[in-house]
């Protein structure tokens, strides 16, 4: 048993042991995303291709890359915004179509890491396999909450916002500094709300793949997130920090180098299963965290431990 799992830990504790266990197992947790995820990433990749991108595109020789190399990749980023052809609008359609797709995989993935987890936590051995076969054995009620969770944050996202739009319209009417005001305060307001009511709803999906039944589990997600609500708010603003900023740098690197090509399209989706996947250990490390402070788990894991001396 994984002693440092089966007890509460603090804010420090818990990305300490996300990153340690995404260092750890990196290549059984990556490779559920790479299989899952990315054969549709090397799809968008060969419609892009097909449709007129190039594959590798380099910035003019000689240029300095800080200076006259990001003048000519935003330059290039213009023109192809500006030469929109019948067979790039089609591929546009299409890479959409197959990211809405992404979107019924990538439960499965997650639950694959929050099973993972259980193992690890528990001191068992597992395969990459046993993993995804537990996933899909819960793959209903784990899309079915994931799906809920997308419309209501889709919901409380887009409803308040259209109402913030027209009262930054009016506020910008009175003066452009109201406007500026009121956008940066009702959009931030808006954030913090949605994050919040995702959090508390959040773990359902954790709650689907592990806890038997089809429910959605929201009202237990929001059990077990009653006392935690703002450590775990900012555990992901931390999370979305430190991955936001690698991810950042990098893509502002590479596309210096490539500009919007079809190889740079292919690392920065490969950058996106990576940051996807340590968040992806993240909740579930905190889905148990939350389940021992609400549930006892770590005295049943001791009492069981016990009786099998």
């Amino acid at each position: 048993m994984n002693g440092s799992l089966n007890k509460p830990k603090g804010f420090g504790q818990i990305l300490d042991q996300t990153f340690r266990l995404s260092r750890q197992h990196f290549k059984t947790f990556f490779l559920v995303f790479l299989t899952l995820i990315g054969p549709f990433f090397l799809l968008q990749a060969l419609i892009s291709l097909v449709t007129g991108t190039s594959f590798l595109k380099e910035t003019t020789v000689g240029t300095d890359i800080f200076t006259g190399g990001f003048e000519n990749w935003a330059n290039d980023l213009a023109a192809e915004e500006e030469m929109v052809t019948p067979a790039s609008f089609i591929g546009s359609i299409l890479i959409f179509l197959v990211t809405c797709i992404t979107l019924f995989i990538y439960p499965a993935a997650q639950g694959a890491i929050i099973f993972a987890v259980d193992h690890i936590r528990k001191g068992e051995s597992f395969t990459y396999k046993q993993i995804l076969r537990e996933s899909f054995s819960r793959y209903g009620p784990i899309l079915g909450s994931s799906l809920i969770l997308l419309l209501i944050g889709g919901g409380m996202g887009l409803i308040p916002s259209m109402l913030v739009i027209f009262i930054v319209a009016f506020g910008t009417v009175i003066h452009p500094l109201i406007g500026v005001m009121l956008l940066l305060v009702l959009f931030g307001a808006i954030f913090v709300g949605v994050l919040y009511f995702m959090v508390r709803w959040g773990f359902g999906v954790a709650v689907s793949a592990m806890e038997k039944g089809f429910a959605p589990g929201l009202a237990r997600s929001w059990h077990l997130t009653k006392r935690r609500s703002w450590t775990i708010v900012g555990l992901f603003l931390i999370f979305g920090l430190i991955l936001g900023v690698i991810s950042a740098g990098l893509e502002l690197t590479l596309g210096l180098f490539l500009g919007n090509s079809v190889l740079y399209q292919l690392i920065v989706n490969l950058v996106t299963l990576f940051t996807t996947m340590v968040v992806s250990v993240g909740y579930s490390i905190i889905y148990f965290d939350l389940k021992i402070r609400n549930d006892g788990d770590d005295l049943d894991q001791l009492i069981d431990e016990y009786e099998t001396v």
